[in-house]
């Protein structure tokens, strides 16, 4: 596992060199694809470097968004497919990334869909992750085994309670997610934290006991993984 403090306010460059980087070893990189805050600077800085025709994501096969909320409008601003329109569609000669239906009729089917296309395009090659406040990777929620596969889940008070600053009090109590199993498949992945509310699970995800209880814990079985973070969610790791 390799561990990078940035300097302040490098985030969005620092994640973007290690994105390109990680992603560059693969003709044509299979990508897993997270929503929220944490991420939204690395977004911005591709499409930046886009724009002005330093880099180009046109080799880069369709993505796959990591996890859904469980809302009846797929079209609800706060759900993820309202995201990734914004941050990577609107990246210069990007594919757009595939993503669940949270309208879909038979949602365990819609999981196993999802499921089979990533299998179909031989796994992912880059997992790029953020970290819930309780250790979850996308909605593999405290409790989620190493085996667990893409599927329907019951979303922990924590990702609720984070989910109802955009929400409001009408938040989902489900979603859709990547597994563990697909996650931990990746052939590399780059996990991402930044700020102070980050560095307490931070810690424990990577100084703590691996297991179940902080599904990033896991992360420190796999073979090539870069966790970059900034010095505030940094503050409590020991080394």
């Amino acid at each position: 596992m390799k561990i990078v403090v940035v300097e302040p306010g490098m985030f969005g460059v620092e994640s973007c060199r290690a994105f390109l980087i990680l992603a560059g070893a693969f003709p044509a990189p299979v990508l897993g694809l997270p929503t929220g805050k944490t991420p939204v600077p690395l977004y911005e800085t591709l499409r930046e470097r886009s724009l002005l025709g330093e880099i180009s994501l046109a080799r880069f096969a369709a993505p796959f968004a990591i996890d859904e909320y469980g809302v009846s409008d797929p079209f609800h601003p706060c759900a993820n497919r309202a995201f990734f329109p914004r941050y990577w569609d609107s990246i210069p000669e990007t594919t757009p990334v595939r993503q669940f239906d949270p309208a879909a009729s038979d949602r365990e089917a819609e999981a196993g869909r999802m499921a089979g296309e990533i299998a179909a395009a031989g796994g992912l090659d880059l997992a790029v992750l953020g970290i819930g406040l309780n250790g979850h990777l996308a909605f593999n929620e405290p409790g989620s085994e190493r085996s667990a596969g893409t599927r329907v889940v019951e979303l922990s008070p924590e990702s609720r309670s984070a989910a109802a600053r955009c929400f409001g009090e009408v938040t989902p109590a489900w979603g859709l997610t990547l597994g563990l199993k697909e996650l931990l498949g990746a052939k590399r992945v780059l996990l991402l934290a930044n700020g102070g509310a980050k560095a307490a699970i931070m810690a424990r995800a990577l100084e703590g006991d691996v297991g179940p209880e902080c599904p990033a814990s896991f992360l420190r079985e796999h073979a090539d993984v870069t966790v970059l973070l900034d010095a505030d969610a940094a503050r409590l790791l020991s080394h």
